[in-house]
């Protein structure tokens, strides 16, 4: 028997008492928003707290939905933050992936060299020096290496003081020596020339579609060891972590309000003082708003150009934001046996050989793609090998432009879903190719996902899916500071991901309470020196 149909999501309602004023007001309930919320309200008391949402449901990015009576999932992997669950109090019920993390196929041509790459660093060690044994040594040393960076990564104040600065070259100074190198720099600094070593070792960074010459190598360490070292996903649809958080949220006193769109953060004097919604006619007054939505909306639209300094603005039009996606969902028959399969991974990964990551960043950077019979990269999931429902798969592709997406589907829907079509069944070609043979026949559901997709659900002015793209020019120091030019007016932008996000709450939540809730510290670890 297959499982019932029970989005949590949907079971998380609007408790907004109408009040006109508040001591937070928090825009947008993804996780970034939802984890904010939380720990504010666990280290304060008495705290009028209010999360606006546009949509109906908590989640953002992170959620399920239902189509014809199968659940689809936007969220893969559940990395290891099971410390700040404890923290939060949060019961979920995980399925622990203890042996193998990732299945990955490399294509080059008719050659499909095939990688089990296992959970935990030092299986993953193990793994490479088997695989390649000629460079065991320089494996050996670069993960040791990557391992002890990331451990000093912990030790680096989020929320500097001079003192904390002036100490950072003594306490982590394999981070002081990464700041402005990439993981391809990383990687040639351990003499690692192999082009198929370099193949699996830099699937790390094609996970955010920025490729690893330009993406920051401290960024492209953590997100291997943070998502390999102990990785789960919800034996439920995903969509139940933030209906957990959410439920949590209002159980400590905060507010939700769905179906809310922010039309301004209102700014006198320099100062934040609320915000106003879409159709109503007062403003909500607020001391402080943390804004969690994309920058380019929050400070260029909501704020406005005209609060900002010339400045800021250069900075703001600098950035790089992550590219769009192209996602299929696909809800199967049951006369395929998907457990025969080998596909219980948090991710199954295909790609051409080594250069595709340039290759597809290049083409996005130009506005548009650069995905083709010879160079692709896609990731096949399958969520109902966990949750027990009907037999759904879905594929995923990046990076993608907004591009024109956006002008087809307001102003040419059938040239839009002609195009969408198009490389739904391009992506569905390669699945069926490399992972699931026959696969279109057992299609009884089909839903596709496109930049113009994103745009229009996250408010996005480019569709983005991982926030400011992971380049090594925009990280650290150089990334936006959570204190913008506005007083009282903050955004968290830590980095993507799931574990990302819940870190924005703890670095934001700990700046306004003056590091005394979590120290200072870079990640999570509450009144800890």
């Amino acid at each position: 028997m297959t499982k019932a149909i029970q989005l949590k999501r949907d079971g998380v309602f609007s408790n907004f008492s109408g009040s006109e004023h508040y001591d937070l007001i928090i825009i947008g309930s993804g996780l970034s928003g939802l984890s904010s919320g939380l720990m504010w309200l666990k280290n304060t008391s008495g705290m009028k707290t209010l999360i606006i949402e546009q949509n109906s449901y908590p989640g953002g990015y992170s959620t399920a939905y239902e189509r014809d009576g199968y659940v689809f999932e936007t969220t893969q992997l559940f990395p290891d933050i099971i410390d700040i669950l404890d923290y939060l109090e949060i019961d979920i019920e995980l399925k622990r992936f203890d042996k193998n993390f990732m299945r990955r196929l490399v294509v080059d041509g008719d050659q499909v060299d095939e990688y089990q790459i296992p959970a935990g660093a030092e299986n993953f060690t193990k793994y490479l020096v088997k695989k390649f044994p000629d460079d065991a040594d320089k494996i050996t040393s670069l993960m040791d290496y990557s391992v002890d960076m990331f451990k000093q990564v912990r030790k680096l104040k989020a929320n500097a003081t001079l003192g904390d600065t002036l100490a950072t070259p003594f306490k982590a100074p394999k981070v002081i020596a990464n700041l402005s190198r990439t993981y391809s720099g990383l990687l040639d600094k351990f003499k690692i020339t192999d082009p198929k070593l370099r193949e699996v070792l830099e699937t790390f960074t094609s996970f955010s579609g920025v490729p690893s010459d330009r993406a920051s190598a401290i960024l492209a360490t953590g997100a291997m060891l943070s998502s390999m070292t102990r990785c789960f996903r919800p034996y439920d649809f995903f969509d139940e972590f933030p209906a957990r958080l959410a439920e949590k949220f209002q159980s400590l006193g905060g507010e939700l309000r769905f179906n809310a769109e922010v039309e301004k953060i209102v700014v006198d004097n320099g100062t934040v003082t609320g915000v106003r919604i879409k159709g109503d006619e007062n403003m909500i007054k607020a001391d402080k708003v943390i804004t969690t939505v994309d920058p380019m909306l929050a400070l260029k639209k909501l704020v406005g150009e005209e609060h900002l300094t010339e400045k800021y603005i250069q900075k703001l039009d600098n950035i790089i934001m992550s590219p769009s996606s192209i996602n299929v969902a696909l809800g199967l028959d049951d006369k395929i046996d998907m457990t025969k399969l080998d596909l219980d991974y948090p991710y199954n990964v295909v790609s051409t050989g080594l250069g595709t990551a340039e290759k597809l960043f290049d083409g996005f950077l130009a506005g548009d793609h650069a995905f083709s019979e010879d160079c692709f990269h896609a990731a096949v999931i399958c969520p109902s090998l966990t949750t027990g429902a009907k037999n759904t798969i879905t594929i995923r592709s990046t990076p993608w432009a907004l591009s024109n997406w956006k002008d087809m589907r307001e102003n040419d829907y059938k040239k839009y879903v002609a195009e969408k079509e198009k490389w739904a069944d391009f992506l569905i070609d390669i699945a069926e190719k490399y992972f699931i043979p026959n696969l279109r026949k057992h299609i009884v559901v089909k839903d596709i996902s496109t930049p113009a997709t994103y745009a229009r659900y996250s408010g996005s002015p480019t569709g983005s899916i991982y926030d400011m793209a992971s380049l090594v020019t925009q990280f650290g120091p150089k990334r936006l500071s959570m204190k913008t030019p506005i007083k009282n007016l903050y955004q968290p932008k830590f980095a993507h991901g799931l574990y990302g996000t819940m870190m924005n709450g703890v670095q934001v939540v700990d700046l306004l309470l003056n590091r005394k809730f979590n120290n200072g510290n870079s990640l999570f670890a509450p009144n800890k020196a």
